[in-house]
This record gives C-alpha cells, structure tokens and sequence, in this order.
C-alpha cells in the first residue's frame, strides 16, 4: 500500500477534549434542567397539596381551616375563593347547629310547665275518660321530651371545638356494667341477654360517658325491636389491631332498602312504625363514634 500522509498526533487529542467537554455540558444541562423542572413541579404541587389537605381537615369536621397561598397567579386566586367559600359553609353550619341548640333548650321550658299543669290536672279527674286522654298526652309529651335532649345531644356532639374527655377505660368492664344495668329490662320482656366478653381487662382511651351512651342506645334498640324469646348478644374481643364491641339481636331486623339511611336524623325503618322511637338514637351514636 502506499501512504500518503498521516494526521498530526494532537488531532486526537483535540478530538477527545472536544468529546469530553460535550459530555460535561451535556450532564450539566440534563442536571439544570432536572433542577428546573423540580422547581417548576414543585410550584404547582405545593398549591394542590395544601388545598388537598385543607379540603381533608373540611372533611374531618374542622370547618374553621384555611389555605394559606400568599400568591399573585390562577393558584393564589383558587385558594382566596375556596376561602371564602369555607367562610360561607363555616357560617350556615354553624348559624344551623346554634338554632337547633337555641330551640331546644327554649323548648325545654313549656315542656316543663305542661307537664306540672297536666300532673296538677290528673290528681283531681277521677273520670276515667279524662285520665286516659291525661296519660296519652302525658306520654305525647315525654316524647316531645326525649326529641328535644336528643336534639341537644346531637347539636353538642357535632359543634366544632367539642373535645372528648380521654381517660383509660375498660371496655371489658364497660360491657359487663352494661350487661348489668339492661339485663332486668330484658328478663321482663323474655329476652335471653348474653355477654360474650373476655378474661382480662381491655384498656383504651376514650370518653367513658360517651360510650356508655353508645352502649345504652345499641342496646336499647337490640331490646325494644326484639320480641320475647329472642336473644340479644353484647360482645367485647380484642383483635391484632383494635379492641370492639358489638350488639346482635334476633329481632325483626332491617330491610336492605333502609341500610343506606339508617343513621339519617329522623330516620325510622319501615317495619317500625309499631315502636316507640324519634330516629335520633343511632345518629348520636354514629356522631359520637365518628
């Protein structure tokens, strides 16, 4: 072969150098720019993220909560209307609870006057006409009676700000005071009343006075719609994760049509009409689980 010349050795030299400063500004580039559009995703998620979680403590019942977004852009502006709409909820929820709360404590005072007069009225009617149509309003106004506390209960437990008072409770000896206080109840109805708890204590921290309201008001349901020969069950168990109790009767049950609504105010089965009731028992339950 013949050869006609050959490159000067620093050609590749140059070559490499080029070939290695592209590779440096090649890797700082996608470095700046992986920085950039970090900073740029992060300018849009912050916003998100805090309304997601403002939106969450909504959702919570806090309705006193605001997005903080000290900005000029279509972000800044969601925030200060999602605010104000926050300041509107925050305002009818709580215009609404304090009504229900103001009637009926003022309900509370004729409650008490017309039931002195119609005690005051039955001691002196020896008629027996007139003595029934005393103890059926009698019985119109203990209802009457019970709806108001129940309407003060539920207003109290969902008013922002109402801080149950923790302490260490047994819930095993919670059941077992429970089972005590319902079980001459159940024995004159012909109710077979079990309690299915365990050995040892179960220790949880909790409002005591409120779940013995729970307590109270599943039992109270279990024994009322349960007809005589029937059995009611209260349990206590511990699982890996949670300490529970629950309430099981064999009673006229409820149809799969009212599930949805069961913990509605004033919701009532349809197959209850025939008991006594004003269908705010499980709705405080479920305010106070909740």
């Amino acid at each position: 072969y013949l050869e006609l010349s050959e490159s000067p050795a620093f050609g590749q030299e140059i070559i490499d150098d080029v070939a290695g400063n592209a590779i440096l500004a090649g890797g700082a580039a996608v470095l700046l720019a992986a920085l950039a559009g970090w900073f740029a995703s992060r300018q849009i998620s912050q916003p998100v993220v805090a309304l997601a979680e403002t939106t969450r403590r909504m959702a919570e019942g806090d309705l006193s909560v605001r997005v903080s977004l000290q900005r000029r852009d279509e972000f800044g502006t969601l925030g200060r209307r999602f605010n104000m709409m926050a300041e509107q909820v925050e305002n009818t929820v709580t215009t609404l609870r304090r009504f229900v709360a103001d009637a009926a404590h003022e309900i509370n005072t004729p409650i008490t006057a017309l039931r002195t007069n119609l005690e005051l009225a039955g001691a002196g009617i020896t008629c027996p006409e007139a003595q029934a149509d005393i103890a059926r309003a009698q019985a119109e106004l203990k209802r009457l009676e019970t709806l108001t506390q129940g309407l003060l209960t539920l207003s109290r437990l969902e008013a922002h700000g109402s801080i149950p008072r923790r302490a260490a409770v047994d819930l095993a000896a919670l059941a077992r005071q429970a089972h005590e206080h319902h079980a001459s109840r159940a024995e004159q109805a012909g109710i077979a009343f079990a309690l299915d708890d365990c050995a040892g204590p179960l220790t949880i921290s909790a409002d005591e006075a409120q779940l013995c309201r729970v307590l109270d008001n599943l039992l109270d349901n279990a024994l009322k719609f349960t007809p005589s020969g029937g059995t009611v069950t209260l349990g206590v168990a511990q699982t890996p994760q949670h300490v529970q109790f629950w309430v099981a009767d064999t009673g006229i049950g409820i149809p799969a049509e009212d599930l949805p609504r069961l913990f509605g105010r004033f919701h009532r089965g349809r197959n209850a009409a025939a008991y006594p009731g004003n269908g705010l028992g499980l709705a405080i339950t479920q305010a106070i689980v909740e």
